[in-house]
């Protein structure tokens, strides 16, 4: 991705755009890769999108992410400015994102078809983003989302090709067993990527779903859930708004606690069988500081330490366990 000649980086952002002509789109043949092919705005903060790289179609397992990227040169939503932007506007703004799920093969998901419309993730035209925008807070000034924003369908962007992490169901050898998904806001996108690929090659064992989010609106995924629900019965979903004024406020980590039994749950939470999935916020997550001689859990409770206390083990690159998480965060 070499930045064209007739481009000087040294100079500032406001002398790039006043005296380079055609600056946007000689950067953006230099950088991007890709083509946002569908985009649905669930609200204006919530977005779920395709994007289809040039060179053909992507295959992924289930959990992976990549990185998506726009220029620094791109227009945002808001009007905050970067404090480095003189000398990163000629740049990339990246973060990495899990590959969601579309989930069905067709828009008719409410239709009773069993396995047989249930998306795979092997060569696929284009890959599905769950993204929320981010809003400048004091002295952070987040890069992507804002840009992200001023976004349709046909425009470009750049997108990583190598799909990477290790946070994926691979570790569920019996199909009989039971499946606990965590998760809060975009941290349901692998969730159901995984989700999907469990129901659709046969997991027989209960699978359970909790999803945190600030409003219903927020819970992107709520109606494919449901026809997930209808067609499966050991899937249950559990969609759980935190701001809404006629619902008690819960988090996570209260589920965890208070309903994770065998009457509520209709299975034992046992450590000995059961696989727990964990992704969004790292507060939920709760992982221990593991650099002295033993673990430190953080002062904020998690479902980490929640878990561990009943028997569960985390699970490293090196040091198999049965509490999932990804290591981007």
């Amino acid at each position: 991705m070499a930045i064209p000649e007739s481009i000087d980086t040294s100079v500032t952002f406001e002398e790039a755009r006043t005296t380079i002509p055609d600056l946007t789109s000689k950067l953006s043949d230099a950088y991007y890769n890709a083509t946002i092919s569908y985009f649905n705005r669930l609200t204006d903060e919530v977005w779920i999108f395709g994007v289809k790289p040039d060179d053909g179609p992507v295959s992924f397992v289930p959990g992976q992410y990549t990185s998506l990227g726009l220029g620094y040169w791109e227009p945002r939503i808001d009007d905050a400015i970067e404090s480095d932007i003189d000398t990163q506007w000629s740049k990339l703004a990246r973060r990495s994102y899990s590959v969601s799920s579309p989930m069905f093969t067709s828009d008719d998901y409410h239709a009773d078809h069993g396995v047989a419309d249930l998306a795979r993730c092997e060569d696929l035209d284009d890959i599905e983003i769950y993204a929320v925008l981010v809003s400048p807070d004091g002295d952070f000034v987040p890069g992507l989302t804002p840009r992200l924003a001023m976004k349709n369908v046909g425009d470009r962007l750049f997108m990583g090709r190598k799909m990477a992490g290790r946070y994926d169901a691979t570790a569920v050898d019996d199909p009989t067993a039971p499946l606990v998904f965590l998760s809060t806001g975009t941290g349901e996108a692998p969730q159901m990527a995984m989700i999907v690929e469990l129901l659709r090659t046969g997991h027989t064992g209960p699978i359970v779903s909790v999803v945190t989010a600030r409003h219903w609106s927020d819970l992107v995924y709520v109606d494919k859930n449901r026809a997930l629900e209808k067609r499966f019965d050991n899937y249950t979903y559990l969609p759980i708004p935190t701001r809404e004024p006629d619902v008690k406020k819960r988090y996570i980590q209260d589920v965890v606690r208070n309903d994770f039994t065998a009457d509520k749950l209709g299975f034992e939470l046992d450590p000995t069988n059961t696989h727990v999935f964990v992704c969004g916020n790292p507060d939920m997550i709760g992982l221990p500081d593991e650099s002295g001689d033993q673990p430190v859990f953080p002062t904020t409770l998690g479902v980490s330490e929640i878990l561990v206390e009943r028997g569960f083990k985390l699970d490293k690159r090196k040091d198999p366990g049965n509490i999932h998480f990804e290591e981007f965060w």
